[in-house]
């Protein structure tokens, strides 16, 4: 399906069916997305800048985070989608060589790994069969009482001792306020009290 925008290029839409499939082509000069993660992942693995139209959920977080990554250009949904805001984004990203680099950069970092993610999990499955189950990977809190994971022992500690402090506080305010208060009430007897 073709759309054209006078751009003095084709565009060429694809449903996410046909781009999941799709081989990286160097004629694919951006992604127009939703911001999805998924979208977000494609576009990096193929190294294709976005452009991106947020709709609801974490969208557009996600394309507040690309936008600062310098990956893509966000056109916002108002009502809805201005039909020249979207062209100056397309042509923004298009003709910016600054997308492309960052986005090429992003590729680089994301596929620079030692093993695939299918050679990692197999790697952990027989590691952790050679050593009969791993237990020196285990982490220490699946074995902790819920009170101490959560650390409400802690917090119970240091809950009781500032209620300590204040208590002792508000009583020895107290005493000192009833002791000042009896000395400016009957200045005599004070007086009374050193004669004799």
């Amino acid at each position: 399906m073709s759309i054209s925008l006078s751009l003095n290029e084709e565009l060429v839409a694809h449903t996410r069916r046909e781009l999941n499939f799709e081989p990286t082509h160097s004629n694919i000069k951006l992604f127009v997305t939703q911001g999805g993660l998924q979208s977000m992942e494609e576009g990096i693995y193929r190294g294709v800048p976005f452009v991106v139209i947020p709709f609801f959920g974490d969208q557009e977080q996600n394309a507040r985070l690309m936008e600062s990554k310098g990956i893509a250009k966000i056109v916002q949904r108002k009502p809805s989608v201005n039909k020249d805001e979207l062209k100056n984004a397309i042509l923004e990203v298009i003709k910016n060589p600054r997308y492309k680099n960052s986005v090429t950069r992003l590729r680089r970092q994301a596929l620079d790994t030692p093993m695939t993610g299918l050679e990692t999990a197999v790697w952990w499955t027989e590691y952790v069969i050679r050593h009969k189950g791993a237990k020196h990977l285990r982490n220490p809190a699946a074995d902790m009482p819920f009170y101490q994971y959560f650390l409400l022992d802690v917090i119970g500690f240091f809950t009781l001792v500032v209620f300590s402090v204040l208590w002792f506080t508000i009583i020895l305010t107290r005493q000192l306020y009833k002791l000042v208060c009896s000395t400016f009430k009957n200045p005599q007897k004070i007086k009374k009290k050193k004669i004799q």
